[in-house]
């Protein structure tokens, strides 16, 4: 058994499952899956990638032109969700190039991930820098979306956090958060520490951002008025956006009501979602919501992620779930909160009884 692990290990099961839970890395090298399933599954393919980049580039500039061909009131609210969407759409194929999973040439799979990250108003390098170390540090105060996931928050703290999704806070603490790019000064919290030469570089890293802003504006004007841009981009990416990204967040790695981790070891929460129509096609499209399969394998692209999870089912590895993002939350906050933090740096994973806590 020991050389059958090590062969495993040494045919590549370990780079596969960087930041995987210690019940999942243990089934996977008991060879309860094949590593031939597991390499089909890390299998890319570039024409998706294409499909998804040509629909998410038409459905930006299907706002606007929308708008522009019936511009009400009540067009606003359900192109604001369409809106919406496509910020998540965007964010999954930034997302996927920060994996290196967007397409299997490195200069496209760059290219197109800035241009998404553009169109969202941040920088890929910053996006990816954050991204890592959310892999690396799950959970524990090295983790840059702990701003968003708060694990151990309490009922009170959820609630002030949506409320400052809603004025603009929470945005622009992702955009300091994202203005960073060397990961050996990286900082979950650089607003508490802002200095001349941090501005500069935020400022200078913007500047794609703004010159890619103005095109979008420009397209948003031709198309529906110069209000249509602040009304269905700025508003909406700068309020609703971050609020369903703490909702996803809360509902994929926050701490169940009363658990308090012991080690960063017991912070690893992760968990995957069945979602309701909405839900998944506005807060989680392109496979987001399997979420668990994602940290276990995060170098396999979003669309081979389903056949992970059937892979991990069939082997009898537990896959902790919830119902609903939305409904988590609820649930959640009228239970109070969840308990203490764990402190420092993630170093090992965790426990199969705690990675089973995450079961909705």
């Amino acid at each position: 058994m020991a050389t059958s692990t090590a062969t495993r290990s040494a045919n590549g099961l370990d780079e596969m499952t960087v930041g995987a839970p210690r019940s999942a890395r243990e089934a996977l090298q008991s060879g309860a899956i094949s590593l031939d399933a597991l390499r089909a599954a890390h299998r890319m393919r570039d024409g998706r990638s294409v499909l998804d980049v040509v629909v998410t580039i038409a459905s930006f500039i299907a706002v606007p032109v929308l708008f522009g061909a019936l511009p009400r009131w009540w067009t606003v609210v359900v192109l604001a969700l369409f809106a919406i969407r496509n910020f998540n759409c965007a964010a999954q194929l930034v997302h996927e190039s920060d994996h290196g999973t967007l397409f299997q040439h490195p200069r496209a799979n760059r290219a197109f991930g800035n241009l998404f990250a553009y169109l969202l108003g941040y920088t890929r390098s910053g996006h990816r820098t954050a991204h890592m170390d959310h892999h690396l540090y799950l959970n524990t105060e090295r983790d840059p979306d702990i701003i968003f996931s708060q694990p151990h928050g309490s009922a009170a703290a959820m609630l002030k956090g949506l409320l400052g999704d809603l004025f603009f806070v929470s945005a622009l603490k992702r955009l300091l958060q994202y203005s960073q790019t060397d990961r050996a000064t990286f900082s979950v919290s650089p607003w508490r520490r802002l200095t001349p030469r941090h501005v500069a570089q935020a400022v200078r890293s913007m500047v794609p951002v703004v010159l890619t802003q103005v095109v979008l504006f420009a397209v948003y004007t031709m198309a529906g008025g110069p209000w249509a841009y602040l009304l269905l981009h700025v508003l909406p990416i700068m309020t609703l956006y971050p609020l369903q990204i703490r909702v996803r967040s809360i509902a994929e790695h926050s701490f169940d009501a009363g658990y308090h981790p012991d080690s960063p070891q017991d912070a690893w929460v992760t968990r995957t979602s069945r979602l309701n129509f909405l839900e998944r096609w506005i807060v989680a499209p392109f496979g987001q919501y399997l979420h668990y399969e994602h940290h276990v394998f995060p170098g396999v692209p979003n669309y081979n992620l389903g056949r992970v999870h059937r892979l991990l089912v069939d082997a009898g590895i537990p896959v902790p779930t919830n119902r609903s993002y939305f409904g988590f939350v609820f649930l959640k906050i009228r239970a109070g909160g969840a308990g203490r933090p764990a402190s420092g740096p993630r170093t090992e994973s965790a426990r199969p009884a705690r990675s089973r806590r995450g079961e909705g």
